[in-house]
């Protein structure tokens, strides 16, 4: 058999033409670049949640285990501890008033921080917390949270608030 000398095999190259995929990739990038927010928010604010307004212009730097107190709830880093009619319903003439539940969940998380130390993750418990409370919780109630993250050893507390309209 003698090969044809005239003819070449002409191979079909297909695939991806990469330029205008390179053009579509960056279009989406600069969209996303400047829908982005560079202050975006640390907190996760709860559910049925109305925090108070403040003049306060200052935002959050850290990550912190964050309370939330709803009428309803009480959660710790939006995992529900224990209803806040429990918080409510310890006595006011209780010098030392503790909400028990919450202090167990608080004391679990703090010895998870104490571990992490331990392991070389962390290089101290700092003990900073940050609580949202509805603006409609009575001050009894925040009282006893508060003296409840102090007893465990949360005693760096922040409050989440809302800005008010105007104030920059």
């Amino acid at each position: 058999m003698k090969a044809k000398k005239g003819r070449k095999k002409t191979r079909l190259q297909g695939g991806f033409i990469i330029t205008s995929l390179l053009d579509v990739f960056t279009i989406m990038l600069l969209y996303l670049m400047k829908s982005y927010s560079s202050e975006g928010s640390i907190l996760t604010n709860a559910d049925n949640l109305v925090l108070p307004n403040s003049i306060s212009t200052k935002r959050p730097t850290d990550v912190n285990l964050q309370i939330s107190v709803t009428e309803d709830m009480v959660c710790v880093d939006n995992a529900p501890c224990c209803p806040t009619e429990d918080v409510r319903k310890i006595p006011q003439e209780n010098p030392d008033p503790i909400a028990q539940k919450l202090y167990e969940r608080l004391d679990s998380k703090y010895r998870q921080e104490e571990e992490m130390v331990k392991l070389g993750a962390l290089n101290k418990v700092e003990g900073k917390i940050t609580i949202q409370v509805d603006k409609n919780i009575d001050f009894d109630v925040v009282y006893k949270i508060m003296n409840t993250c102090g007893k465990v050893g949360y005693n760096n507390m922040n409050f989440a608030v809302m800005e008010r309209e105007g104030a920059s």
